[in-house]
């Protein structure tokens, strides 16, 4: 299905939403595209596991999940931040509907080899009828990072990870990745646009480093699958970075 729009925000968005996000949907929307959005919670879930007083433990930016920490994750996305964003959307008259993994098996994972995260995983398969029949309602679907390994065990997955996954699945136009940088930064300077066949120097080079890496990376393997670029930006009005194949960085 062409014309899809996949959007990632972070679980505080719920909350923090500027009217301009809600008005670009609308615009996307009455021209004719289709709008998904993939949503965090790392720090409500962090929150609350303080408050439960459950160590918050991670690993190469990944949070360490025991079972313990998958049932409080479940519960702040499944219960707190997704119905905040799909409340916040109805209330400026966007049609919206929660998803998880568990919604007629939506999305399908296995867990990662690193025995040291526990319960965190990647998404194998997305099952796109659901997903697809809701947009074609322009109904906004507001998926949680959740995966289901042999449709039983829970996993816990990177939000930015998922939003790739999904977008590929759907074989978005574009993915956009909000963050709380304006899009990838030389010397101070957003990038325009970075070809995915220079990601490699520019990590080497240390142009990118820390969080940005995995998520470049993620940026990367969604546009080899299929999508058509993704923008890495804190604002969904502005083209902060946009990743694509055969543009020169710039």
């Amino acid at each position: 299905m062409s014309g899809i729009i996949v959007v990632k925000i972070g679980g505080v968005a719920g909350s923090h939403l500027h009217e301009s996000f809600f008005n670009q949907i609308k615009m996307w929307q009455a021209d004719g595209k289709k709008v998904v959005l993939v949503h965090g919670g790392g720090v409500q879930i962090s929150k609350m596991m303080e408050a439960l007083q459950i160590p918050v433990e991670t690993k190469a930016g990944l949070r360490i999940t025991t079972k313990e920490t998958l049932a409080v994750t479940k519960m702040v996305l499944i219960g707190q931040v997704q119905p905040e964003i799909v409340t916040a959307l109805e209330q400026q008259q966007i049609s919206a509907v929660g998803l998880h993994a568990g919604d007629a098996g939506l999305m399908q994972a296995e867990q990662l080899t690193d025995g040291e995260l526990g319960f965190v995983g990647e998404i194998t398969h997305v099952k796109t009828d659901l997903i697809e029949s809701l947009i074609a309602q322009q109904i906004v679907p507001v998926i949680a990072p959740l995966g289901l390994a042999m449709l039983t065990q829970w996993l816990n997955v990177n939000a930015d990870l998922a939003a790739c996954a999904v977008a590929a699945a759907l074989q978005a136009e574009e993915l956009i990745l909000l963050t709380d940088v304006a899009g990838v930064l030389d010397a101070g300077q957003v990038m325009a646009h970075i070809d995915t066949a220079e990601l490699d120097a520019l990590v080497a080079t240390k142009i990118i480093t820390g969080g940005m890496i995995p998520k470049l990376e993620s940026a990367k393997n969604a546009v080899a699958q299929g999508v058509g670029q993704v923008i890495i930006t804190n604002e969904i009005t502005t083209k902060g970075t946009i990743i694509s194949e055969g543009v020169k960085v710039g």
